[in-house]
């Protein structure tokens, strides 16, 4: 979403179309979960507290917004769910769980406007505009963002082989057309000129086409390293 569509958008919510707020929520849930995650240094789902914390910090957000300050709109969410997690984890005696010298740094990044924090807000906010717009792809094959960690292959071996698999689907025009018209993996159609096995295709079927999507779509650069990565063991973006 552009931001001058966000800025339109942001403008009718505050100024009570609650409509269109449930459906920005909705848009940039994939945005608030990445956001809560790399803040909390875990994996997030909608049943965790920080997820909650986060929603309602998105909502805060939304109503507090003003374009004029010079912030594009997600960096200025990206704030406002850092400065409440902060918070949170500080009331729950998070000091426990979340290392020291962690909290200790985001708060610097709260509080301290330097090029460096700049520049990975700019960064994060690339990330999260890819993870949505690969959420909306994914949708359309009944796939969730936040399940696919549930499906990716846990041996390195196993990630190395379903990205080529991957890798080898795209070279097939054919194949993509029908995978995109049917919203379906089109197995025996690709088993037939391939050696892979259907079980392994048919047990990472969700990873492989959120994996397809991504290579096809080469100007999402962090997620494509983010494959990548994770196929020679790391995940980081």
């Amino acid at each position: 979403m552009k931001q001058e569509d966000i800025e339109h958008s942001i403008n009718q919510i505050q100024n009570g179309n609650e409509v269109l707020r449930e459906q920005l929520i909705h848009y940039y849930q994939p945005y608030i979960l990445s956001v809560v995650g790399k803040v909390s240094k875990k994996y997030i789902t909608w049943n965790d507290d920080e997820a909650s914390i986060g929603l309602i910090a998105f909502n805060r957000a939304i109503d507090t917004y003003n374009p004029e300050k010079g912030r594009a709109f997600l960096n200025y969410v990206y704030l406002i769910i850092q400065r409440e997690l902060i918070d949170f984890f500080r009331k729950e005696n998070y000091y426990q769980n979340v290392n020291q010298k962690n909290v200790e740094l985001l708060t610097i990044n709260v509080n301290k406007a330097s090029v460096e924090h700049f520049m990975e807000e700019q960064r994060f906010s690339t990330i999260a505009e890819e993870i949505i717009d690969l959420n909306e792809q994914l949708s359309r094959f009944y796939i969730r963002f936040e399940e696919l960690e549930s499906y990716s292959p846990k041996q390195k071996r196993t990630r190395k082989k379903v990205l080529e698999i991957a890798e080898n689907f795209i070279q097939n025009e054919t194949h993509v057309v029908l995978l995109f018209r049917r919203k379906q993996f089109p197995i025996k159609d690709f088993v037939a000129l391939t050696n892979y096995r259907v079980k392994t295709i048919e047990k990472y079927r969700k990873y492989i086409i959120a994996i397809i999507i991504i290579l096809l779509h080469p100007e999402w650069k962090y997620l494509q390293s983010y494959i990548k990565a994770k196929v020679k063991g790391g995940e980081k973006m």
